[in-house]
């Protein structure tokens, strides 16, 4: 979804990305993109972090793993510990910055299950992944 990998349904600054250039193009979801996304973040340190958030929309679900010091990104919802679902609508909109994870969440667009203060204590880690992730499709 977190440029919607929406783990940064915790993070509002969505909106900060907007009018960036975006540097590799590739399908959002495909295996070029999950092979670009994990390439951009292989040098990232995120401390501590440990979490696994599912993305669901209606055809397709994504993972974010942080562990390790490391965040991975893979299909499928990998027994996660937090789970945002929306459709797709909603998830391009958050990726494309013209609503906000925040807005989507409050307004009852974006479903949170699991462990949200989890979620909410990885903050830090999940802005570090969305700003490398900012200049994906």
């Amino acid at each position: 979804m977190l440029r919607i990998v929406m783990v940064w349904a915790v993070i509002d600054g969505v909106d900060k990305h907007r009018g960036q250039r975006r540097l590799n193009c590739v399908e959002f979801l495909s295996d070029d993109w999950f092979a670009a996304a994990n390439k951009a973040l292989q040098d990232l340190d995120i401390g501590d972090a440990q979490l696994i958030v599912a993305h669901v929309l209606e055809d397709k679900s994504h993972h974010l793993a942080l562990s390790d010091g490391r965040a991975k990104l893979g299909p499928g919802t990998n027994e996660p510990d937090v789970t945002l679902s929306q459709s797709s609508e909603v998830a391009l909109a958050v990726r494309e910055g013209s609503l906000s994870a925040l807005t989507a969440i409050q307004q009852g667009l974006i479903t949170v299950e699991g462990d949200v203060g989890r979620l909410i204590s990885v903050a830090e880690a999940l802005a570090a992944v969305d700003e490398v992730l900012s200049h994906l499709t």
